[in-house]
Order: C-alpha cells, then structure tokens, then sequence
C-alpha cells in the first residue's frame, strides 16, 4: 500500500522530468573530467595559492564529512524515534544543513581538488589515485548528493517527518563507504579501479 501511495505521489509531481533533467545534467558534467576534459581554470603561480587551495579542499572535506556523518544519524534517529512535531523540526533543520553545507561543500570540495591535481600533478590521467578518489566521489554525488540537495531543495515533504529515511539511510551508507575510500586514496595513494 505504502508503495502505490508513493508511486501515485511520484507521478503525480508534474515537475519531475525537470528536476530528472537538472539530475542529468549535473551528473554529465561532473563526470567530463573523467574523460580527461580539464578546467579552464588554473591556479596562479606560486607556493601560496597552491597550499591556500589545498587549505580550503581540506576544510571543505572536513566539514563535509563532519555534518554528513553526525548530522544525518542525528536527524535520521529524531526522525524515527521523536513525535512528528520534532520530527518534521528535524527534517527542516536538516534541509538547511543540506542547502547550507551540503550543497556548497560537493561543489568546492572538487574543484578544488581538480585545481590541485592539475597543478601538483599533471591531472587526473597521471593520478590513478585522484582519478579514483573522484569517481568515487562523482558515484556518491549521483546516488546521494545531487538527489539529497534537490529533494531537500524542493521541500515538497516538509509535513512528513519519515518521508525518505530508509532511502536516505541507505544512500548515507552508501556515501559513508565511498568517503572512506576517497580517504584511503588520498592518504595511501591507491587506485583499484584506475589502476
């Protein structure tokens, strides 16, 4: 039952093929510097733009990281375990979370780190292990992040304190998975899949 009701509630968003198109798009151009397409951007020369954009990667991941992993479980757990009111208070100051970290950390987190790549290593196609920490990057945004911003972004649930915890439980452990390999990646400089 629960399922027909959120297959009617899906077909009955007349904006979805819209939002299905913003998806698309975003995940077409993330994927491009995979393919080898750069930025055409480069970083001014000099020690101090470098390590300025290395601090600012690293904040950004940091901060990232941090709200992903105690903030969804805070929120997942006041949404199953509180009243509705508390509930839907939780699923709002997570949408704020979302639009306020989520959002702008999984954009400057990395084009920072193609800045750098490009600059202390001659791109991804000399790094397996900077190509791979971004595709796993590029996979969580297409199964958590980019649908996450957009749904949270749209607000259409806002009343319904349960509506997508066990999806974005689900999708939050899959990205705690991929995190924890970019991680490995960046710190051991290992490459599975690029190598």
């Amino acid at each position: 039952m629960e399922a027909s009701a959120t297959m009617s509630r899906a077909s009955d968003d007349p904006g979805r093929f819209f939002w299905y198109g913003v998806y698309v798009l975003i995940m077409a151009v993330s994927a491009l510097p995979l393919f080898g397409f750069y930025l055409p951007v480069q970083l001014p020369e000099g020690r101090g733009a470098y390590v300025t954009t290395l601090v600012i990667h690293e904040l950004a991941a940091f901060l990232f990281f941090g709200h992903t992993v105690f903030s969804n479980i805070w929120a997942m757990r006041l949404r199953l375990t509180q009243g509705p009111e508390i509930g839907v208070w939780a699923r709002g100051f997570l949408r704020k979370l979302a639009l306020g970290i989520t959002f702008p950390t999984s954009v400057i987190i990395p084009l920072s780190g193609l800045l750098l790549i490009d600059r202390g290593f001659g791109g991804l196609s000399n790094t397996p292990w900077a190509w791979d920490a971004y595709l796993a990057f590029w996979v969580m945004a297409g199964v958590s992040l980019v649908p996450d911003i957009i749904r949270y972004g749209r607000n259409r649930n806002a009343g319904d304190a349960r509506h997508g915890v066990v999806s974005g439980a689900v999708r939050g452990m899959i990205a705690l998975v991929l995190t924890l390999y970019i991680i490995l990646c960046m710190v051991a400089k290992i490459s599975i899949f690029a190598s």
